[in-house]
């Protein structure tokens, strides 16, 4: 987020962007009846948020290493968080409370039982704080399990990545994630498996960071086209096959997908890969409307089963405007917001 379209890589927004359609194909069984099953081609692409973890982790341990390392570690987290959550706000905010709304007992008020409906807005503002993983309740606007999660362990792994000594980052942020997936049942969604998760991923992430710039720093990559090429190739591959094996549902594979994110990611970041190259506004635009439709989704699916009720719906019908509508709802917000972010720069 605040990053100039000119500066961004256009090949890590456009895997965003994918990413995030991905986790939508994955809610499908919320917005019709036929997905209820869930056993159709995609279901398994909630896994995509390990690629967005640790992407997160990447780029924090990169923010950090180019920080001054005399600036005090802790007001820097601190700092370092605010700047990296307070984005989201605007978004959560007005989602999780038309999803508290959409969602509202509201035959609680005509049976007259007024305390029970004000019962069920009892969590919102530890929503509202992306607080909700600090409690064992499920959260009424389910993706932001995500965001609550990196959230409450991203201190964590900020405090981890300004360590003074880079190989005591690189054995911790390897050694966890190594022992987590290796030992643990991926989404197991009891508390406080999402936490454990979320520090897995972006550790991950901080690992790849560390051990890229190590890589770079002792010349151990091949120059020259053929490495270049090469490099290009295993990029693009890691990343489809991974892809190929979501698509299919081949969970028992999930460790390797998440190799193949890894790979992939730490590839395409090195800016050795031909894709590194790849500059367009649209691609920049939709990568940065990702977070919008992971927050905008399980909103545009609870609406459409409320006007479900009202006007049925065929399920092709609810599923174009399914993924129309949640596109549509996240431009606009995207737009209004900075457009009120720039009024407020400018004032």
């Amino acid at each position: 987020m605040g990053d100039k379209t000119s500066g961004r890589m256009a090949i890590v927004d456009l895997w965003k962007f994918i990413a995030a359609v991905m986790i939508m194909v994955h809610h499908l069984y919320v917005v019709a009846p036929v997905f209820e099953n869930r056993d159709y081609p995609g279901y398994f692409s909630w896994i995509y948020v390990e690629f967005f973890f640790i992407l997160t982790g990447y780029f924090t341990y990169r923010h950090f290493a180019r920080k001054d390392k005399r600036e005090d570690v802790f007001r820097s987290t601190l700092s370092y968080t605010w700047q990296k959550f307070k984005p989201f706000l605007p978004y959560t905010t007005i989602a999780i409370t038309l999803q508290y709304l959409l969602s509202a007992p509201y035959g609680e008020l005509i049976r007259g039982s007024f305390r029970k409906f004000l019962y069920s807005f009892a969590n919102l503002p530890l929503e509202l704080m992306l607080l909700g993983e600090a409690h064992t309740s499920d959260q009424r606007l389910v993706p932001i399990w995500f965001l609550s999660a990196m959230l409450l362990v991203f201190p964590i792994v900020a405090l981890i990545s300004q360590l003074k000594n880079k190989y005591l980052i690189l054995m911790i942020s390897g050694l966890y994630p190594l022992f987590y997936y290796g030992r643990v049942k991926l989404a197991n969604r009891i508390w406080p498996d999402d936490l454990l998760r979320a520090l897995a991923g972006l550790l991950l992430g901080v690992f790849l960071c560390v051990l890229t710039d190590m890589i770079r720093e002792k010349k151990l990559i091949p120059q020259g086209k053929a490495a270049t090429r090469l490099l290009t190739a295993t990029e693009i591959v890691c990343m489809l096959l991974a892809t190929l094996f979501i698509v299919r549902s081949d969970k028992s594979l999930w460790r390797v997908i998440i190799l193949l994110f890894a790979v992939g990611i730490c590839v395409m970041l090195s800016g050795r890969s031909l894709t590194s190259k790849l500059r367009s506004p649209v691609i920049a635009y939709l990568g940065k409307l990702s977070m919008p439709m992971f927050i905008w989704q399980w909103v545009t699916a609870t609406g459409i089963k409320r006007l479900n009720q009202l006007i049925p719906l065929s399920t092709g019908a609810r599923v174009a405007i399914y993924f129309i509508g949640t596109l549509l709802i996240s431009a606009l917000s995207y737009q209004l917001i900075e457009h009120v972010n720039k009024r407020k720069n400018h004032a």
